[in-house]
C-alpha cells in the first residue's frame, strides 16, 4: 500500500510481464486512478501523478472530487450479534464503538491506541 494527500494505493505484480499496478482503492467503488511502472520508485512517482492530475482536472473542471473514506460507517450486525458486541463491550467498559474498532484494529494487525492517540 502507497499512500499520498490522503489517497491509498494498493499495489500488485504481474510476473508475467513484470509490471506493477497500482490503483486507488479509498475514494469509493470504483478506483479513480490506475497506473503501472516497471520498478517502486516509478510506481510512486506514477501514482503521485495521477492523483495530482486527477485533482487538477477536478478543479478545472468544477467537480467535487472523490475523496478519501471519512472514517464513518453504517454497519448492520443483526440483533444477536448486536447484542452479544454490546454485552462484550459493556464488559470491557468500553463503548460499542470503541470495542468495534479495537477489535476490527486487532484483526487486521494495527496496534490499538489508547483514547490519546498513543500505540498500547
Amino acid at each position: 500500500m502507497m499512500e499520498y494527500k490522503g489517497y491509498v494505493a494498493a499495489v500488485e505484480f504481474d510476473d508475467s510481464i513484470d509490471v506493477l499496478h497500482g490503483r486507488i482503492v479509498n475514494s469509493g467503488p470504483y478506483p479513480i486512478a490506475t497506473f503501472e511502472a516497471t520498478d517502486a520508485g516509478q510506481l510512486r512517482r506514477e501514482f503521485e501523478r495521477s492523483v495530482d492530475e486527477y485533482l487538477e482536472w477536478c478543479e478545472e473542471e468544477g467537480v467535487e472530487p472523490r475523496r478519501p473514506f471519512s472514517g464513518k460507517l453504517n454497519l448492520r450486525l443483526g440483533s444477536e450479534l448486536h447484542a452479544r458486541v454490546a454485552a462484550a463491550a459493556a464488559a470491557n467498559r468500553m463503548s460499542i464503538n470503541s470495542w468495534i474498532v479495537r477489535a476490527v484494529r486487532g484483526s487486521i494487525g494495527v496496534r490499538p491506541v489508547d483514547s490519546g492517540g498513543r500505540i498500547r
